[in-house]
């Protein structure tokens, strides 16, 4: 592959003078050196075995601390695993939504709108982990240091809305304004 960016490896693995244009006419990983299948099932083995163990969690916590009203009883940190188990559990359900049908036929996802979809929920799953966990690192910091326990407001609206709020409208917007590729980037 030339430096120049005028070539580009296409499936065939020959080098063409075509620019890519929308991601869609790029090679899937693995497909012309046999790997295709090693990747996938691996990743749809690891997002099962991910999803199993969300929803592990949320029935033992269910079942042991069920006995009393979620948002009144619980303790930050117990609704923070449950939290942490929900944001897993349904970035798995789309990311192995998204893998299987990749895996099934071989090409990217299509139509455009349902890789939009994909994309769509994969961001805002993957941000709410993300802005779930800092939550907690500032929540344990605020206890630990300044012995301040912060408050979420009624049933945890404040923590919700910007755990999945501001990344599910954030995600939507890259969509309207068409900025999603085939890989949700």
């Amino acid at each position: 592959m030339s430096n120049d960016n005028t070539s580009f490896p296409f499936v065939d693995g020959g080098n063409d003078n075509r620019q890519p244009k929308n991601g869609y006419d790029l090679p899937l990983l693995g497909l012309t050196d046999g790997s295709f299948y090693h990747i996938h099932i691996t990743a749809l083995v690891c997002i099962t075995t991910s999803f199993v163990c969300a929803v592990t969690v949320i029935i033992l916590a269910f079942r042991h601390w069920g006995h009393q009203p979620f948002f009144l009883k619980w303790s930050k940190g117990q609704r923070f695993v449950v939290y942490m188990a929900i944001c897993d559990g349904l970035f798995n359900i789309t990311h192995f939504c998204d893998h299987l049908q990749i895996s099934l036929t071989r090409s990217m996802v299509h139509p455009k709108e349902l890789c939009v979809f994909y994309a769509v929920f994969l961001i805002t799953f993957s941000s709410a982990q993300m802005l779930m966990v800092n939550v907690m690192a500032v929540n344990a910091f605020m206890l630990l240091y300044y012995d301040r326990n912060l408050h979420y407001g009624t049933y945890d609206w404040k923590l919700l809305l910007w755990t999945f709020g501001i990344p599910f409208v954030s995600a939507l917007t890259a969509a309207i304004v068409d900025q999603l590729g085939p890989n949700g980037v």
